[in-house]
């Protein structure tokens, strides 16, 4: 395994952000103090550099896309807040290293124009992260459209691979919302037993469990209608399922979608 510096879940509901939320933002105060929290651990670590996986990233057939260019600027403006955006530096070193190593592996990628704003997939919980000082390089993926969970871990494992021929340690962020139907009038619709794929990621997180988050009964997952089982998939395969310092920060569903804020590796001593 690469020295990993810091790895998690961290949701991307663009109400928790303080100028989109406004006044309702108390209703999920949890979740945007727990961001906060994990942004503050992460920098903690001192990463040498950030990958993340987006599930509104723009996909392509059953290849992985990686955003290209020098900088990585989005922003929440159609969520009525212009001014909580983003601007990092990209990190074409580590997306070179993935496409290689992914291409060893059989796996397909694409390359995602940088002229493109980032999705707020990606802009919310790097919004946390930047507001915590991150501004180092960043790496950003996007899924293919594939429901194969062994997909994901073998593009995990790609992704250590990348990472071991570089220098310097790396945080890894999995971007995603747990169910959209956990409550009536929930965006997505509702649905009785939505809820029990919250309880089950979360559990298994909180067990230090990483290795049987593909065991996630696929059924569950799409009455649920998630986001957040592949790009955690991806990360736990790629510390090798190596828990520690694992905490479940904070799980919520204010609005009918569920939010996790997860630690899966913290690297720091005593953590």
């Amino acid at each position: 395994m690469a020295d990993t510096a810091f790895c998690g879940l961290l949701p991307h509901p663009p109400i928790i952000v303080p100028e989109v939320g406004r006044e309702r933002l108390e209703e999920c105060r949890s979740t945007e103090r727990a961001c906060r929290d994990f942004a503050d651990r992460m920098m903690a670590t001192r990463p040498d550099r950030l990958f993340m996986v987006s599930p509104h990233s723009p996909r392509r057939g059953g290849d992985f896309g990686l955003w290209t260019g020098e900088r990585l600027r989005g922003d929440l403006g159609r969520f009525g807040a212009p001014g909580s955006n983003i601007d990092l530096p990209n990190d074409p070193m580590l997306a070179n290293s993935l496409r290689a190593a992914a291409y060893s592996d059989g796996l397909g990628t694409w390359s995602i124009s940088g002229s493109e704003p980032l999705d707020h997939g990606a802009v919310v919980p790097l919004w946390f992260l930047a507001q915590a000082g991150w501004q180092g390089p960043t790496c950003i993926a996007s899924l293919p459209w594939s429901e194969d969970p062994g997909v994901m871990q073998a593009f995990g494992r790609a992704l250590a691979t990348a990472l071991a021929s570089l220098d310097g340690r790396a945080a890894l962020i999995a971007s995603g919302d747990m169910s959209h139907k956990v409550l009536p009038g929930a965006p997505a619709g509702f649905h009785p037993r939505a809820v029990e794929f919250d309880h089950a990621l979360r559990d298994l997180v909180a067990e230090g469990a990483l290795d049987r988050l593909s065991e996630i009964d696929p059924e569950l997952r799409r009455l649920a209608a998630e986001d957040a089982a592949d790009s955690s998939m991806i990360v736990a395969a790629a510390i090798d399922y190596r828990a520690h310092g694992v905490e479940v920060v904070s799980y919520e569903h204010p609005f009918g979608v569920g939010y996790l804020v997860a630690v899966f590796h913290d690297g720091r001593e005593g953590a």
